[in-house]
């Protein structure tokens, strides 16, 4: 437990206590700006220097789908059946919040640091099935009338032509000097991301705790005993269950908070289950990572 805990969990939470500081010490950052470098640059880099050890096929692929599709849809639905009976509404901001995990900004880093850069292509195509959702579905959930800005907006994320690029420069050897400038930039990208996760997290007020609490169980238990099922079920490499299924079992996704005020969809509820559900995510993820992962 010791290990898991000093050396996977701890350097990831270091890194967001420090953002989370200095966002409450220097009210005036933003992370707007960190957020553009990493989008349209680190991240891109990444993409490009880390898919060229992965052999990502068809078969692999419909297991990103399938994982991503049943895990998110089926906390979703649960979600949305529990609204409707204890809080006698439809609330479309417990719903995104427990379905969509932190499979970027948090997930990468974590994947990074569990396998190593081998795990990462795979964490990036998951990432970008979830991101596809993410501006897609959740922002239709959000406001009905906005599929085609949410297709819109989907269009314009780097990260898939990132990934498109990466496909078609597969077996392209780019010079040394090149190779070596992507890896940099690329390795840049988790610490950003980590840190702007913290910044975020000390602007949000979490004072929901009712929704909190059930959005928080729905999001790290139930979500991570479906992934589970799926990946004890179909076959597929084994570091791309194990990438998967750890990116499943993650927090609420800080754009879940970002969406839901965009669209005034009780956006507090939102950042009450981003709060509680991050601020667990290390004790779970200890039993996930010890008794989860070696059974699959």
């Amino acid at each position: 437990m010791w290990h898991v805990l000093i050396n996977v969990i701890l350097p990831i939470y270091i890194l967001i206590a420090l953002g989370f500081l200095s966002g409450k010490l220097k009210k005036d950052i933003e992370t707007d700006t960190i957020t553009f470098i990493v989008l349209y640059f680190f991240a891109p880099a990444l993409i490009l220097s880390s898919f060229k050890n992965i052999n990502l096929s068809i078969e692999n692929i419909k297991f990103i789908v399938i994982n991503g599709t049943l895990t998110i849809g089926i906390v979703w639905i649960a979600a949305g059946i529990i609204s409707k009976k204890f809080y006698r509404k439809r609330i479309p901001a417990l719903e995104i919040s427990s379905a969509v995990m932190n499979i970027g900004y948090l997930g990468l880093p974590l994947i990074y640091v569990l396998f190593g850069e081998k795990a990462l292509g795979y964490a990036i195509s998951y990432m970008v099935f979830v991101t596809i959702i993410h501006f897609t579905v959740a922002i239709v959930a959000l406001n009905p009338e906005s599929f085609k800005k949410g297709l819109y907006e989907t269009l314009k994320i780097p990260l898939i032509y990132a990934v498109i690029a990466a496909f078609l420069l597969k077996k392209v050897q780019f010079p040394e000097g090149i190779g070596k400038m992507l890896k940099l930039t690329g390795d840049s990208t988790m610490p950003l991301m980590l840190i702007a996760i913290g910044i975020k997290l000390s602007r949000i007020k979490p004072d929901k705790l009712s929704p909190a609490i059930t959005g928080t169980i729905l999001r790290l238990v139930i979500g991570t005993f479906i992934s589970f099922v799926v990946v004890k079920t179909i076959q597929a490499p084994l570091l791309l269950k194990q990438t998967v299924f750890i990116q499943s079992t993650l927090p609420s996704a800080i754009l879940n908070f970002v969406l839901c005020d965009r669209f005034n969809q009780n956006p507090e509820i939102s950042a009450s289950i981003i709060f509680l559900s991050t601020l667990l995510s290390p004790l779970w993820l200890i039993f996930v990572i010890k008794i989860l992962l070696p059974a699959i």
